[in-house]
């Protein structure tokens, strides 16, 4: 383990990693999709779905925890409390809308996921858990994929800037496809001040962005000291995709 020796400079180790980019990324796979009994802080008991999305070289994760915290109208509220249960139902349905997307993503269809469900074996999120995960087939990691990436919404501690990840939940619409093939390459449009993505036969891909989602933090790579506005610093607000005026779509600065 501790044995020194040579390493080529030509390895293929030390070539820069490629990965994903704001917006559309083809041929993408999803490698993990998995049930982690150890997911609380340092590996302790906790129950989670682990997600693994890899766009070229690089891996972009996503954990689906149980609802711990809720907010009602700006407040945190508890069991019991006013907003309580409207709170928990609308976080629910967003966690359980995005496993629904994940899975149909390679293949899984609604009613194979309400079959597993009404099988009686799931009673509380562990089993709900495992149940969701057990419906990925045996060869998902196989199955291209098309994800949309977006920015972190805002800086996180200890970073300078905010990175691509994975959406967080289903607010801004739909985000990864089974992979669809272009007739020549997907481009970004804009579209109403939103986003869509033709083919060079203007084919559209079901993957579209509205134009509330391209002004918000999500759509823009923001930097610590960077005063520049949402418009100024989103490729698509300075034309960095065409507009969808009936023409072959040009290619964005992504």
């Amino acid at each position: 383990m501790n044995q020194w020796g040579m390493t080529s400079d030509n390895d293929s180790s030390l070539e820069p990693k490629q990965g994903g980019v704001f917006g559309l990324n083809c041929e993408a796979h999803v490698t993990k999709f998995e049930f982690n009994p150890n997911a609380g802080k340092d590996g302790v008991p906790g129950a989670a779905i682990d997600i693994t999305v890899k766009v070229g070289d690089r891996d972009y994760m996503k954990r689906v925890f149980d609802i711990s915290r809720l907010w009602y109208k700006g407040d945190e509220v508890q069991p019991g409390q006013e907003g309580y249960e409207e709170a928990y139902k609308a976080e629910q349905t967003q966690k359980q809308a995005m496993v629904v997307h994940y899975l149909k993503s390679f293949g899984v269809t609604e009613d194979q996921i309400k079959n597993t469900l009404q099988a009686g074996n799931v009673t509380d999120f562990k089993s709900w858990c495992i149940a969701m995960t057990s419906l990925a087939p045996a060869n998902y990691q196989t199955i291209p994929v098309d994800v949309f990436l977006q920015y972190q919404y805002s800086i996180r501690e200890g970073q300078s800037k905010t990175y691509l990840e994975l959406p967080n939940n289903m607010k801004s619409g739909k985000f990864i496809f089974p992979a669809v093939k272009p007739v020549g390459e997907w481009k970004p449009v804009e579209k109403n001040g939103g986003l869509i993505f033709v083919d060079n036969t203007n084919n559209e891909h079901p993957c579209f962005k509205t134009q509330a989602f391209m002004e918000s933090p999500v759509a823009s790579e923001q930097k610590e000291g960077d005063q520049q506005t949402q418009t100024a610093s989103n490729p698509m607000m300075q034309g960095g995709a065409a507009p969808a005026n009936g023409t072959t779509a040009q290619s964005s600065v992504w």
